[in-house]
């Protein structure tokens, strides 16, 4: 440790009386110390973290897709739907939450930053101290009394000599980066979720007005029926049959009504909303399918995905934190300067003074193994946020490739059913024609007629979930909600 004071003088004291060879001789120590430290060698990390990475070289399908646009819902041609995605990238509480964490992180960089410049911090005060006294009750009092004035100057830096305010800084910095790509990430999600929860909306209206003209549908057979059974062309077991029909059609109403309040709940929450005020969803029918999007390379996920950025800008912030870890096993550097201004009157407040310049070295010598500890520590975290990294990708590349066989699979599904749709309605006129002539019961005919409602909800429902598989590849994708 090297230390520098000087005394209190008074003005008129001649300057050859002040301490100049110590001063000189304390500076030189410290330049000589300031010259030589960042000559030190410091903590990087590898350049190489040991990621290895067996990526495909392509994915298993390529749908031969059309370059998109990162506003993809735009496409679906709805103002409804562009209106509840940019309410929701505005309200949405996890939104602001990632908001304020992205302030918080950036405000840690600041506070990481500050550590490259010296502090100066100062105090100004004064004091008075008064005596009074009487020796005798008819004496007159005595008062005697002194007052003070003080004020001082302190600055401190710290030397990064091992580099380890640039490694917190790094670390910092990098896991605002990750704050960043969090914010994306759910501004994609959330996106994605309107726009799937808005389809469901649709296409449960869509199966209620389809269920509705059914259940029409069925009360004409019923009273034809009856009408039948006046004539004694029907018998009673007929029109029970058919009167089971039209009660079973009317009992799936209510599921589906009670299905399109909770989605309306849904986006009421997604959307950022706490009063229950039922968002404006107009549309009745659902749109065509947006457009498939070109696929590229599975590497592209690496730059695309905002998740895999944020997962690889937490390794490099480990990586960093393992540097800083290192440095605290070396001493460190500080140097430390102060000026104290005293005086009894405020005219020469600042022609009394002290000088202090310190510069020391502050090491471990024994803690238990506490910092050894700590980097076996951030060392592991590394670790783990490697796996991390790869789990990412791994699941992102998964994620694109179940996208993609399941709007394979969905599409030829709804090819399937619209086939045995068709053969349902064929065989249903076979059915009446038997059933007119006396061949078959009307339980037979009834049986083809309910398989045909069923079958055309079910068709409604499957397009749905072929449209939310296509907004989901978009997701898998990584395709962003705009720049935030």
């Amino acid at each position: 440790m090297i230390f520098f004071a000087r005394p209190l003088r008074p003005a008129c004291l001649p300057r050859k009386t002040c301490p100049g060879p110590k001063l000189f001789l304390s500076a030189l120590i410290i330049l000589i110390l300031t010259v030589l430290a960042p000559g030190c060698k410091t903590f990087e990390p590898e350049s190489d973290p040991g990621i290895t990475l067996m990526l495909p070289t392509a994915f298993s399908i390529d749908p031969k897709g059309v370059q998109t646009i990162e506003k993809w819902w735009t496409a679906f041609g709805s103002e409804e739907l562009n209106t509840l995605i940019e309410t929701a990238l505005e309200n949405n509480f996890d939104i602001q939450t990632l908001q304020a964490r992205v302030l918080q992180a950036k405000a840690a960089v600041d506070k990481e930053t500050a550590g490259f410049f010296p502090t100066l911090d100062f105090s100004l005060g004064g004091s008075k101290q008064g005596t009074q006294t009487k020796s005798t009750a008819s004496a007159s009092s005595n008062y005697d009394g002194d007052h003070s004035f003080d004020t001082s100057l302190t600055s401190s830096y710290t030397l990064d000599v091992w580099g380890k305010l640039k490694a917190d800084s790094k670390a910092v910095f990098l896991e605002y980066q990750a704050s960043l790509e969090d914010l994306r990430s759910r501004s994609l999600n959330l996106s994605s979720d309107i726009a799937e929860t808005w389809i469901d909306i649709i296409s449960t209206r869509e199966k209620i007005l389809l269920l509705k003209k059914q259940v029409e549908s069925n009360q004409t057979l019923l009273q034809l029926q009856k009408l039948r059974f006046t004539n004694g062309k029907a018998d009673a077991l007929a029109v029970s049959q058919q009167t089971t029909a039209l009660a079973e059609a009317r009992s799936q109403i209510p599921l589906l009504e009670k299905q399109e309040r909770l989605s309306l709940n849904t986006l009421i929450l997604l959307t950022g909303q706490t009063a229950f005020k039922i968002p404006e969803v107009n549309d009745q029918t659902m749109p065509e399918p947006i457009p498939l999007p070109s696929l590229g390379l599975p590497s592209d996920l690496l730059k695309k995905r905002p998740d895999i950025k944020a997962a690889l800008f937490r390794l490099f912030s480990s990586q960093w934190e393992i540097s800083s870890a290192k440095a605290d096993l070396l001493p460190s550097f500080q140097l430390t300067a102060n000026a104290l201004f005293s005086s009894g009157e405020l005219d020469l407040l600042f022609q009394n003074w002290v000088a202090t310049l310190t510069a020391s070295i502050l090491g471990p010598i024994f803690d238990g193994g506490f910092q050894r500890a700590e980097v076996d520590r951030v060392t592991a975290v590394a670790k783990e946020q490697l796996t991390l990294y790869a789990k990412t990708v791994a699941t992102a590349v998964r994620e694109v490739e179940d996208s993609l066989i399941s709007l394979e699979k969905q599409q030829q599904y709804i090819d399937l059913l619209k086939e045995e749709l068709s053969v349902a309605q064929l065989t249903l006129i076979d059915a009446q024609v038997q059933y007119q002539n006396g061949q078959s019961s009307y339980l037979e005919y009834l049986n083809t007629w309910t398989s045909i409602e069923q079958l055309e909800r079910q068709i409604v429902g499957e397009r749905a979930t072929y449209i939310k598989d296509r907004i989901g590849l978009h997701r898998a994708l990584g395709w962003q909600a705009g720049t935030l």
